[in-house]
């Protein structure tokens, strides 16, 4: 038998400024950088989204299991070893554009400035804050990407939909996990309108029209030849953001416009800088690779 090969591990804990979704009120959260030969990604699970919590991960690891996050970390370290292995940069391509995410204290009209054309707010039960930030962000030429995290009940974010006008519904562009699935709820949605983006499950909720988020941590993504997609990184790591950046850039030469939208990457915006954040750089609504050889940070 050969022998296996050694995975070794490293705990941090990112630390947010403030919740970062709504499902979540945790401004900790906790992860592991993995190497295994030459190669590095993360595991940055998110228990609130289904994920298995990370003393879980690390055991299925060192078992040889596999659970989904873990499958989109391995896919991470072997394109990294690869490419350090060869002693080059996987960043041959120019990284796809990103919309801003939105924070408490943003400047819409900053943002604007910066070259950024798509504003994404996390939706909450606080319709009336909602509302408000779309008019502010919408007000500065930006189209709006909302995503809820499924966290209303059935019905709900079409009460909220009804409630906004012709004009703020023209400046929405995608609306992730509206409410709480049901094939009839969602299917109501649709009829009146409203953009449906998949952020999970494609291949139960997919229907014509709809857009589908492909986050490379989690390889769950279902694309046909016609689906609108955009790629985001999965609010994690700065390997893990970098590695969703690398596939990003693959999928926008492959598919160019029309199907492939202005991505998602610049989430180390979220976070309290580290010795990793700090080296990230953006160039407008553009990451700029790290320097090194795979996915970079060499040194560290």
């Amino acid at each position: 038998m050969g022998s296996v090969e050694p995975i070794y591990y490293w705990r941090y804990t990112l630390k947010s400024r403030a919740a970062l979704n709504a499902v979540s009120g945790r401004t900790e959260h906790e992860g592991a950088l993995i190497k295994i030969g030459e190669g590095h990604g993360c595991i940055h699970p998110w228990p609130e989204l289904g994920d298995e919590p990370l003393e879980k991960q690390l055991k299925i690891l060192s078992e040889g299991g596999e659970t989904l996050l873990l499958r989109g970390t391995k896919q991470c370290v072997e394109t990294d070893e690869s490419f350090r292995m060869g002693g080059v940069h996987i960043f041959k391509r120019p990284f796809p554009k990103s919309h801003w995410l939105v924070r408490g204290g943003d400047d819409p009209g900053f943002a604007a400035s910066e070259g950024f054309g798509i504003a994404k707010i996390k939706g909450t039960r606080d319709f009336e804050t909602v509302r408000e930030l779309i008019t502010q962000w919408s007000g500065e030429g930006m189209k709006i990407r909302l995503d809820f995290n499924e966290v209303l009940e059935t019905g709900q974010f079409l009460d909220f939909w009804n409630s906004l006008s012709g004009e703020l519904k023209d400046t929405i562009c995608a609306v992730e996990d509206p409410e709480a699935w049901t094939d009839e709820g969602w299917m109501k949605l649709r009829v009146e309108g409203v953009p449906i983006t998949l952020d999970r499950e494609a291949s139960k909720r997919l229907q014509a029209r709809d857009t589908v988020v492909v986050k490379p941590a989690r390889p769950d993504y279902l694309l046909n030849h016609d689906t609108r997609f955009f790629v985001t990184s999965y609010m994690d790591h700065a390997i893990g953001q970098m590695w969703a950046a690398a596939v990003a850039a693959g999928f926008h030469e492959a598919h160019g416009r029309g199907r492939f939208l202005t991505c998602g990457l610049l989430t180390h915006r979220c976070f309290e800088d580290d010795e990793f954040f700090e080296r990230i750089r953006c160039d407008g609504p553009r990451l700029l690779p790290v320097e090194g050889t795979g996915l970079g940070f060499d040194d560290l």
